[in-house]
């Protein structure tokens, strides 16, 4: 009798290890489900205890209503197969000990989220198996893989949205999505920085096949961690057959093993108005460096780009094929310094194909004649590349970020500060050397910033509803 009292003791335990709602149409919040399951969402007074995984049925909803923190044991996960959206203007959700990460928060084929305003730290990352997806200012940060294996966010199908958030160094991509299966993503206005930081060989934003729409990378910011000498900047990429279609616009790319790259035969797409800088921390021509790259890529058509400082400006390799400019419609992208062993390259065409690369300038701030141009350019055969006329304008006077319209007192400061803005967002504090030292999410009105920064001077910028302003901030 004792013996099998004990099995049902040990089987009790193992059926309350976890919480599953009962699909009955039920709406939670945090407090509400806690006081559903108080052994596995324990109300601590000022935070949230998440001690095993929870689950929210098909029928069922959470909404998160309060400015809270989320802490969650090591290995747990939340599964949503219902419906999740964020009512709150700053909910954290993170490890119980940042050494001993949470699984993760994973939305199941056929639920709804919305995930705004709130930050995910020291997880297994977001993984969307959902059509229905909204990520809106949102800072994800020092995630590793879980429930999300190949980026922080992880994307699987129908058409998301990621915009207005932060990607800061997490072990993989920051956005990621499947190359056989995918959806027609949107990721605008977002600011990447150091992810990878495992240095395995993948992009930032590292996106695969599209479905029913174009692929959309609008307006984003991806700064490198220059001593992550594999992590590169955009990649769309058809790996697996089918095809994909993009348009990569207004980015600003710096610092990373390359800028852009687009590959297999089933891509195409348009990539214009991007500002591609010292894409170059590994240093390797043979193996990357370029502001641009296409690898068989089909009918890629290149446009108003500003490209400086990589190893290479624009390369073209394994029958890709690419429209750089004609005459009835110039390329107008413009090219400096992108040099490797001891030559400038703005061009390289790696391929026998015929390339139009009319009404470029190849070489800024230079009036340039054929055989100047001819200098910086490369190919596999000679006379491949059709770049005349070509036009080389005054250096231009290139800035990210608008005037700031946030004001910070006092400052100079020790460390803590306020904060006031006119509109809710995210701000990310960066050293002179460009690394991220503080991120968070801020609030309309007055906010209270608390950091442990070194004396020195600083730049904040705040991103909010696609704009992005900065301003100096002293620490004493």
């Amino acid at each position: 009798m004792k013996k099998i009292t004990f099995l049902f003791m040990l089987t009790g335990a193992f059926l309350n290890a976890q919480f599953t709602t009962p699909g009955n149409g039920t709406s939670y919040t945090l407090s509400t489900l806690s006081a559903a399951a108080p052994n596995v969402l324990q109300n601590m007074g000022t935070h949230y205890l998440m001690t095993e995984n929870i689950t929210i049925s098909a029928t069922d909803k959470l909404t998160i209503d309060e400015n809270t923190t989320l802490s969650v044991n090591a290995d747990k996960a939340l599964y949503v197969f219902g419906e999740y959206r964020t009512t709150a203007s700053n909910f954290l959700i993170n490890a119980v000990d940042s050494g001993f990460p949470f699984k993760g928060i994973q939305f199941e084929i056929g639920s709804f989220a919305e995930m705004k305003n709130t930050t995910v730290e020291y997880g297994g990352g977001v993984r969307v198996l959902t059509d229905s997806f909204l990520m809106d200012n949102c800072v994800i940060r020092k995630n590793v893989s879980g429930v999300a294996t190949n980026g922080a966010v992880s994307l699987f199908r129908g058409n998301p949205v990621i915009k207005n958030s932060q990607f800061i160094e997490n072990f993989r991509a920051g956005i990621a999505s499947g190359t056989s299966t995918g959806g027609s993503v949107t990721i605008e206005n977002n600011y990447l920085f150091g992810n990878n930081t495992g240095n395995n060989n993948s992009p930032q934003i590292n996106i695969g096949m599209s479905v029913t729409d174009s692929v959309k990378v609008i307006n984003n910011t991806v700064i490198g961690n220059r001593s992550l000498t594999k992590a590169g900047g955009i990649g769309v990429s058809m790996l697996t057959g089918g095809s994909t279609r993009f348009r990569i616009e207004g980015n600003t790319v710096r610092d990373n093993r390359y800028g852009i790259t687009s590959i297999g035969g089933g891509a195409s797409g348009i990539i214009k108005n991007n500002i591609l800088e010292n894409n170059n921390s590994e240093n390797i021509p043979s193996d990357g460096g370029s502001g641009i790259s296409i690898y068989a890529a089909q009918n890629i058509k290149i446009r108003n780009n500003q490209i400086r400082g990589n190893l290479w400006g624009i390369t073209v390799l394994s029958n890709g094929t690419l429209d750089l400019g004609t005459e009835t419609d110039k390329g107008n992208n413009i090219f400096r310094d992108n040099a490797n062993t001891g030559d400038t390259v703005a061009f390289f065409n790696n391929t026998t194909n015929q390339v139009n690369a009319i009404g470029n300038c190849w070489r800024e701030g230079e009036l340039s004649t054929d055989a100047m141009v001819e200098e910086v350019l490369g190919s596999q055969n000679p006379n491949t590349i059709s770049y005349k006329p070509y036009d080389c304008a005054l250096p231009l006077s290139v800035s990210d970020v608008s005037k700031s319209s946030v004001r910070i007192y006092p400052n100079p400061s020790k460390n803590n500060f306020f904060l006031d803005t006119e509109n809710a967002g995210n701000i990310v504090i960066q050293d002179l050397s460009g690394k991220v030292v503080h991120s968070s999410i801020v609030s309309k009105g007055k906010n209270e910033i608390k950091t442990n920064l070194q004396s020195g001077v600083y730049i904040i910028t705040q991103q909010s509803d696609g704009k992005k302003s900065s301003t100096k901030l002293i620490i004493k």
